[in-house]
Parts: C-alpha cells; structure tokens; sequence
C-alpha cells in the first residue's frame, strides 16, 4: 500500500473521521445518523465473523473501508467462506493502492480464519481489478430487493 496509510478494523472513533463520507462512493449515506452508525457498529462487534476494515491516513481520516462476513458451511466438511463486500475508496485517493491493501487485508483475515474461499460481488468495470488481486469469475449474481 502506498505510503501514508494503514489498514486496521473500524474503531468508534472513525465514524466521524471520513468513514461515512467514503462509503458515499457506493451509495447515499445523508440519512445515516451519528447515533444510528454508532449502533450499526456495536452490533457488528458483538459479532467475530463480522470485521469492518478502514484504511486510515496519517492525519486519522479514513480513505477507504470494506467488511468480511466470514460464514460456516455445512459442505466443505463445515468450512467457512469469507465474503468480502461494500469495498470503497473515498473520492480523491482512487488509484493510490488503498483499495488493494483493503481487499488483501479481507483476504488475510479470511485465511486465518481457516475460510477455504473468498466471494465479491462487484459492477462489470471492476472484473479488471479484482482479477489483478487474484479473483476470477465464477457463476452468476443474482438479485432479488426486499425493500421498494
């Protein structure tokens, strides 16, 4: 990654620290409360499978996030897949290797957690990238909204 930067698990404190302006890049974040987010986080802790990573900058704003949800199988002899999701970079540090460190930092976590795979999801123009980490494709997505 490139100098300047360090990927580490969410803190409370980062919350007001660029990480919801950075998640702006995958979808609207306007309406998400202080109190709403600090909730949101509490209940991802209690759960171990559930890690939140951020890239911080020297200066404490966070410049990129993603999250690994790590699930146990009953194929695969009980095995765990990590799946890796909402992998963003915040506006004006595209390009800098943060968005690599973060998805490596998943990958990492999803190994020691003895997962036998990694699964994403991501938009067609971004097959490109994610190939250079390693990942192929494989099936297809599907989709079905709960909410109108």
């Amino acid at each position: 990654m490139a100098a300047g930067y360090k990927v580490r698990p969410l803190r409370a404190g980062d919350l007001k620290k660029g990480f919801i302006e950075t998640l702006q890049n995958l979808a609207e974040t306007e309406n998400l409360t202080d109190r709403a987010a600090t909730k949101t986080l509490n209940e991802m802790r209690r759960d171990p499978s559930h890690v939140v990573f951020v890239a911080v900058a020297d200066d404490g704003q966070v410049v990129g996030a993603t999250t690994l949800l790590v699930e146990r199988k009953f194929i695969h002899e009980g095995g765990s897949v990590g799946h890796i999701e909402d992998v963003a970079v915040r506006r004006g540090h595209e390009g800098k290797g943060i968005g690599s460190a973060l998805v490596n930092a998943a990958v990492a976590r999803a190994r020691r957690e003895g997962c036998y795979k990694c699964i994403l999801d991501c938009k067609e123009e971004l097959v490109p990238f994610y190939t250079r980490l390693g990942f192929r494709r494989h099936e297809v997505e599907m989709r079905l909204d709960l909410t109108a």
